[in-house]
């Protein structure tokens, strides 16, 4: 009988030692948590799938953002060994260049991704009320990086369209509050038609951002809007289903409508 124990026991250790030694050391990226925070961008005319931005990027700390755009930059080559060069919007506030430190930093990180030229658009953030001539300097260095600059929640201010004159941006998303007053409101809508015409007239890439209501995207279609994101279109999803994404799920919405039951009718 303690024999048979001995043997056991023995048995148990054995198969105990098996499991803890394959037992992976490493986490298997296949299982990874995947964040949902990359929001899908939109052709508004096809309702095609055209590229990302990643909203995260717009509202965390500066201590944070590095590490966030590490991930992002990480998420692109991804998406590029998968044979998926998906244009990338990464916003950034503003005033997050002050610091020499955190520019150098990010420098070197775009430097060190190796990613293609013109991959990547930084839509900024927060400068509605700063002195472009403080930042000009330092955009530059951005622009040299192959960098291309846009304008983030662009509502038609006087500071915005000085920053718009500057010559060193190529686009703007058109703010959800400015999108609707231009239906409400005979100032805002010649506001809108104006900046239509310059951007138009300058090659600009148009975004209409915050998507949410039909009437939001009735409009950027008439107004002739290339582009547009938010949540009618489709809400944010994660890295690896981005990959599947080819058009806006405002599309199989129109497409899929109810028929009426004809037996309904009296």
């Amino acid at each position: 009988m303690t024999d048979k124990k001995g043997l056991y026991g023995n048995l148990k250790r054995w198969f105990d030692q098996q499991m803890f030694i394959e037992q992976p050391k490493n986490k298997n990226t296949l299982f990874e948590s995947q964040h949902t925070n990359l929001e899908p961008i939109f052709d508004s005319l096809t309702n095609q799938f055209i590229g990302v931005i990643y909203t995260d990027l717009g509202s965390c700390l500066q201590k944070d953002y590095l590490d966030h755009f590490s991930d992002a930059l990480d998420t692109m080559t991804y998406w590029y060994c998968h044979g998926r060069a998906i244009l990338t919007l990464l916003p950034l506030p503003i005033a997050f260049i002050k610091d020499d430190l955190f520019l150098q930093s990010l420098e070197s990180k775009l430097i060190e991704s190796k990613l293609p030229v013109g991959y990547i658009k930084i839509p900024l953030l927060h400068f509605k009320t700063e002195d472009f001539h403080a930042y000009e300097k330092k955009l530059q260095q951005l622009l040299r990086l192959g960098i291309i600059l846009e304008l983030k929640s662009f509502a038609g201010g006087v500071i915005e369209i000085e920053w718009l004159n500057t010559g060193i941006f190529t686009g703007i998303h058109f703010s959800t509050s400015l999108i609707r007053a231009a239906s409400m409101t005979s100032y805002s809508k010649e506001l809108i038609d104006d900046l239509l015409i310059t951007c138009k007239s300058k090659n600009f890439h148009l975004y209409s951002e915050g998507i949410s209501l039909v009437h939001d995207f009735t409009f950027t279609k008439i107004s002739c809007i290339h582009y547009c994101y938010g949540p009618l279109m489709m809400p944010a999803v994660s890295k690896h289903q981005i990959l599947k994404i080819t058009q806006s799920q405002f599309t199989d919405a129109l497409t899929h409508t109810p028929k009426k039951n004809t037996h309904d009718r009296d």
